[in-house]
């Protein structure tokens, strides 16, 4: 996760010039880089798990899922985050700098939850992706246990917060008019018979 951001101001043209340069996962948060911690398998499992059940579901409808390091944009700053999962529909809005592409207009956004990341993805991260006008869903997924949380828009400043536990649950996106169950998430990742609600 977030490890202690750098104390100088920097740019963005700065900051994709530093992810550019190195393999380490970085975002630029309030003019600072954030260094994030390796991905565990289970987690790189999971995110996988999310990204394949949208894209089945997806495909013939206009929407593109994206993973493995897509750079998001929020809306008035320079705020660059990279959700384990993003999903646009339509034609991408992006804006390039150095020539990297930065997705400004997603749907939804998807982090997996880790002991180090927890507090920034509910915290920090969450606060600037309300920023974001065209989210219309943001997931966030345990790795250790079958339990998602997501909030819904369901106005310019109101969402609406579910959660499920066990893996007999569901998760609805109704944006996307998709449903995708939790064993479907944590397929090859936890044993169902230990994590039924």
């Amino acid at each position: 996760m977030a490890t202690h951001p750098q104390s100088a101001i920097v740019t963005l043209d700065d900051f994709i010039a530093a992810a550019e340069a190195t393999d380490e996962r970085l975002e630029f948060v309030d003019g600072q880089i954030v260094s994030l911690s390796a991905p565990s398998l289970k987690h790189g499992l999971v995110a996988e798990n999310v990204a394949f059940a949208l894209r089945t579901r997806l495909r013939p409808g206009g929407c593109r899922v994206l993973s493995q390091g897509t750079l998001v944009a929020v809306d008035g700053s320079d705020d660059t985050f990279v959700p384990d999962v993003a999903v646009f529909c339509g034609e991408a809005q992006l804006r390039t700098v150095r020539g990297a592409d930065v997705l400004r207009n997603p749907l939804l956004l998807v982090e997996v939850l880790s002991p180090s990341t927890a507090n920034y993805d509910h915290g920090r991260k969450w606060e600037s992706y309300r920023g974001i006008p065209s989210l219309q869903h943001y997931l966030l997924v345990a790795q250790d246990q079958p339990r998602v949380e997501w909030y819904t828009r369901r106005g310019e400043h109101f969402w609406h917060y579910a959660e499920t536990i066990g893996m007999e649950g569901e998760i609805r996106l109704e944006a996307l008019d998709v449903v995708i169950s939790l064993a479907e998430v944590y397929e090859g990742v936890l044993a169902a018979e230990e994590h039924s609600a």
